[in-house]
């Protein structure tokens, strides 16, 4: 949905510009023939002030602190881009399209960072350009409005726009041509070398913090930051990397768990000794849209009560909260964490492993339990191309994948698949089928944007906010509450279920507003890593109809999205292959690790790049483990 949001003056700028723009068209042979010294002369400043608008196009949309960029990244920046504008200028044979072409890019690029920084709280990253069409796919639920700022760098362009018109165009001869393909080619040469070759980080002491890549690029220019992340994208060995040593890692700590299990945890044994073997439990595994408890914050402690705690839920055998990778948007990578059993905090920010990586034969909980003889499902009412599931499903194992064409006349929440309508879908396919079964269920119905209107007034929350009401917040609990109520009923079905069945629910991230809510989210002061972790996490259940597991599985704590699959594996009584071993036996040295750090056996959260700690040991194999299972694993 679009808006205008502009006042009275900015308004009157903006449509002088747009007659600055349309007179210019009208009558530029006029101006040429009255002018035409004056601005053949002005096309040489008019091509190389391009630059510095295109700059002030790109930053001033999002960075609201652009006046307080330091130097050295403003020049940098100008020195980057002038290099990109003459890739497009010589390329483009000097034309007016060319100029134009440049600054709609560069605004293009501004725009962008302002709605996702507004919608997510960070900017785009690089990952998110491969997922245009999943961003395309998900944005219809946000307003978009055109607020002061984007109203004046619209009319600014345009003044550029009609400068651009007046000018006399360059000569168009085959050596022109020539020289101009000549210039052009050597620009991208020296861009492509110069992005191979120079580090950014460290030579140019570009820095991105994971706590706040906004920050980052409003300090030192979305250009730099942006290309920074881009040169993190490729996969790096870690140290010590070698195929041989993750083998004899995966088998060491995999024999380590088993012996751990056999002495020291009797609990463990229970459960698998309470599992018929021949009759295995039906896992299901919901990732819940944007779930999460936000009564955490200050701001509502006293008014708003959270979710309904998972241990009143009758069956309910373990909760705690599940430290993830993700806020405000990024679900696939929660998916990837749960299902691979891989950290994005290996990985780093602005990756994307769906949209990125080639994930066939990889080890994970869908073609493990395809392994052992279950049907595997995979359920998310939305285009199935989104973040490329369509393929990475198939990929990972999944049978079957329900997309939104399996949801014809399905019930609707905030003009969404509910999720009472996912789980009808998942006893469907219970009822359908033979033998056990994983169904893995991506809900949709808590998505943001949180200020939709769809949902009645007399069915809206209205939480008090220090005397102060928010929209967002108001339709995020709401549509929290009906989460709940839809749980609850489809709890009570799987419990009058005959066959054993073993739930696993968490929440995939909190919503982007919570950057608002969030103590340091205003401050300039240096978080801690406790500060960033109270922003990426959710609650996570475990829960089971089976009278048996209920009575001796205990899983509960605080732990992290890469760990819930082999904990899940456990709570079913399943006995674990070797990958899943090795996680399950990291997990008590390393009890949880996400993007922004880990946590120590003592339970003392650490910042990534913390090899001091009692854990860094811990941390290094999984690296190692992990790199070998996403990337040196193919046959």
């Amino acid at each position: 949905m679009l808006a205008l949001h502009i006042s009275l003056p900015i308004a009157c700028f903006f449509l002088a510009c747009a007659a600055l723009l349309a007179f210019a068209l009208a009558f530029r042979s006029q101006l040429r023939e009255r002018f035409g010294s004056v601005l053949d002369r002005a096309r040489p400043i008019v091509t190389i002030a391009c630059v510095p608008i295109g700059f002030w196009l790109m930053e001033a949309p999002y960075n609201t602190i652009l006046n307080q960029m330091r130097t050295q990244w403003m020049f940098l920046s100008l020195v980057v881009l002038a290099l990109i504008y003459a890739v497009v200028y010589f390329l483009g044979q000097r034309t007016k399209g060319a100029m134009v072409a440049f600054l709609v890019a560069c605004f293009v690029s501004g725009v962008a960072n302002h709605f996702v920084a507004q919608f997510k709280g960070q900017p785009v990253l690089p990952s998110d350009v491969l997922a245009i069409h999943t961003a395309a796919s998900v944005g219809g639920g946000y307003e978009y409005a055109i607020d002061n700022t984007l109203a004046f760098c619209i009319a600014v362009m345009f003044t550029a726009f009609a400068a651009i018109a007046v000018v006399p165009s360059a000569l168009h001869t085959r050596k022109a041509a020539i020289t101009n393909t000549a210039l052009g080619a050597l620009a991208l040469a020296v861009c492509c070398v110069g992005f191979s070759t120079v580090n950014i980080e460290n030579d140019l002491n570009v820095n991105v913090d994971v706590w706040s890549s906004l920050d980052s690029y409003q300090a030192q220019g979305s250009l730099l930051c942006f290309a920074q992340r881009a040169q993190k994208i490729s996969p790096h060995e870690p140290e010590g990397y070698s195929g041989t040593r993750a083998a004899e890692l995966r088998s060491q700590k995999a024999m380590t768990e088993t012996v751990d299990e056999l002495i020291d945890d009797p609990h463990v044994v229970s459960a698998a000794e309470a599992t018929d073997p021949d009759v295995r439990p039906t896992i299901i595994a919901i990732m819940n849209e944007t779930y999460s408890d936000i009564s955490t914050y200050p701001q509502l402690a006293e008014s708003y009560g959270g979710p309904i705690p998972f241990s009143t839920y009758e069956g309910t055998i373990a909760t705690g909260d599940v430290y993830v990778s993700a806020m405000g948007g990024g679900t696939c990578n929660s998916e990837f964490e749960f299902l691979t059993g891989s950290s994005m905090g290996l990985l780093g920010p602005g990756v994307y492993p769906y949209m990125l990586y080639n994930l066939e034969g990889v080890d994970n909980l869908a073609s493990y339990l395809k392994s052992i003889g279950y049907a595997t499902s995979a359920i998310h009412p939305a285009d199935a191309q989104n973040w490329r599931r369509d393929r990475v499903y198939e990929q990972l194992g999944f049978d079957e994948f329900f997309d939104i064409t399996s949801f014809d006349g399905a019930e609707y929440f905030r003009d969404m698949v509910s999720d009472s309508a996912t789980y009808d879908k998942i006893l469907q396919i219970m009822d359908e089928g033979e033998g056990p079964q994983f169904i893995f269920d991506v809900t949709i119905a808590n998505h943001g944007g949180y200020d939709t209107g769809t949902i009645a007034e007399e069915d809206m929350m209205r939480i008090d906010m220090d005397g102060e009401e928010s929209t967002e917040v108001n339709e995020y609990v709401t549509a929290i509450a009906r989460a709940d109520v839809d749980l609850e009923a489809f709890l009570a079905k799987l419990a009058q279920r005959e066959e054993p069945i073993v739930v696993a629910l968490f929440g995939d991230h909190q919503p982007g507003f919570v950057e608002q809510l969030a103590p340091t989210g205003d401050s300039d002061e240096e978080p801690t890593v406790d500060d960033a972790q109270q922003r990426y996490v959710t609650p996570y259940m475990l829960w089971t109809n089976d009278e048996q597991l209920s009575r001796h599985v205990r899983h509960g704590g605080d732990t992290s999205l890469n760990y819930l699959a082999a904990t899940t594996l456990k709570t079913a009584g399943l006995p674990l292959n070797e990958y899943f071993a090795f996680l399950y036996a990291t997990k008590q040295s390393l009890p949880a690790i996400n993007l922004n750090g880990y946590m120590d056996a003592e339970g003392v959260w650490h910042w990534n790049d913390d090899t001091d700690s009692s854990s860094a040991e811990a941390v290094a194999d999984l690296a190692i483990m992990q790199h070998q299972n996403l990337f040196d694993n193919k046959q």
